[in-house]
């Protein structure tokens, strides 16, 4: 089994590094990286910048954002300073971060990918980058970046990018080998066309909760209307993706080996981390709603505090950070929202690999950068953002499938807890 260099950057995009409590490291370049006491009650923020400084919170230490700071700090010749401030909690981190906001504190440019975001751009506390920053056509992979757009406003940038996509078993009756896209109905279809088949096998855990929360994102707007604060789950539509789901649930995964899936891999798929020949695309299927619309997901959303005193610095080290430049940097772990540096970051990791001896056979890169560049075109709609609304659905999943309750239970459990908590 070849040791690839794949799997090198998949260990360390997926390992997360917490930092201590109350130092602060000074870093060669004069990367100031703070360590906060992410303690409700002792909050050491606040805007004190001045023209030529700006502070940016992270949750975690991020080698991208500290790789990006050194970079534009040279640019401009140390005339800037900007300080990381990286708090150490995951749990109490939304907390203390819209806990600053809220009070017109807080740092000037936020990591927002475990905030609860939209509530904030409700109540205008982030800045919308629309007008404020250029998107010029056919640089960036716009579609992703514009799936983040939330009531008109442009509140969060994604810096990366992944892929919800099945790569399916050669199997002649399958009609999909000429279309690149995948939808509920085509699984079900699939799975009750071959019964004595196993469905997916996966690294990954896929269980039926997981194929019916994906789903559940994709239609996620016929769900829940989150500038109007509603939510129509206790409806036929939900109840029959429950349902539909359950129908091939005890076929979901096989823990026999020997037999053929019909569906070899669930994974989030991303160029960076397989353009260099462990998979073909010419195999894969972009997971859709019936609009063959498709899932943008990223957990690298930056976002500008509303409240900073330094909105133009903020902006311009936003433009900074998805530029091609920063983003075929080396500690870029997704793939990137600007599209050159994608195709030159995939490349390298191709070459890398060859160097290596790992030289793939049968692969083309511009054809399976094609695909790859189909399938981010496709990708309209988001993740849930709403660390709260996935914890309910989840949840409420989990007990229909384990037969805690009916389908029918699970919905109207769902609707009241979705309709409480929207109307906090």
């Amino acid at each position: 089994m070849k040791k690839s260099l794949i799997a090198l950057l998949f260990s360390a995009f997926t390992l997360v590094t917490f930092s201590g409590c109350g130092t602060q490291e000074t870093h060669a370049g004069g990367l100031n990286i703070t360590s906060s006491n992410t303690n409700i009650n002792n909050t050491n923020i606040s805007n004190t910048n001045v023209s030529n400084e700006l502070t940016i919170a992270s949750l975690r230490h991020d080698p991208l954002l500290e790789d990006a700071i050194r970079r534009f700090e040279a640019l401009h010749d140390d005339r800037y300073t900007i300080e990381l401030v990286v708090y150490d909690d995951f749990t109490s981190y939304s907390q203390i971060i819209t806990t600053a906001i809220m009070s017109g504190r807080g740092e000037d440019i936020i990591s927002a990918s475990h905030l609860t975001w939209q509530r904030l751009a409700d109540v205008n506390m982030l800045l919308d980058l629309n007008n404020k920053m250029s998107f010029e056509p056919g640089i960036y992979y716009q579609s992703v970046l514009d799936a983040f757009i939330y009531n008109g406003g442009r509140y969060v940038l994604p810096l990366g990018f992944r892929i919800d996509a099945f790569r399916l078993n050669n199997v002649s009756a399958i009609d999909m080998q000429n279309r690149r896209y995948f939808t509920l109905d085509d699984m079900i279809a699939l799975a009750h066309a071959y019964p004595d088949e196993c469905f997916i096998h996966s690294p990954m855990g896929i269980n039926e909760t997981t194929i019916a929360h994906r789903f559940f994102e994709l239609n996620f707007d016929e769900f829940i209307d989150l500038p109007n604060r509603t939510a129509n789950v206790d409806s036929e539509k939900f109840i029959n993706l429950l349902t539909d789901v359950q129908s091939i649930g005890d076929r979901l995964v096989s823990s026999d080996w020997t037999r053929i899936p019909l569906i070899q891999e669930t994974m989030l798929h991303n160029i960076v981390m397989h353009v260099d020949g462990i998979e073909d695309y010419s195999d894969f299927h972009l997971m859709t709603n019936a609009r063959g619309e498709g899932v943008a997901r990223s957990n690298m959303l930056m976002a500008i505090n509303a409240s900073t005193q330094n909105p133009e610095l903020a902006t311009r080290f936003m433009q900074f950070l998805i530029s091609e430049e920063v983003q075929s940097s080396p500690e870029m772990f997704a793939t990137p929202v600007n599209r050159n540096a994608a195709q030159i970051v995939s490349r390298g990791t191709l070459e890398g690999s060859i160097a290596l001896g790992f030289v793939p056979e049968g692969i083309d890169f511009d054809t399976n950068l094609a695909v790859f560049n189909a399938f981010a075109d496709r990708l309209t709609r988001i993740g849930i953002s709403d660390l709260f609304i996935s914890d309910f659905v989840i949840a409420e999943m989990n007990r229909f499938f384990n037969g805690e309750v009916t389908a029918q239970q699970a919905a109207s459990n769902l609707q009241a807890r979705l309709t409480t908590y929207l109307n906090e």
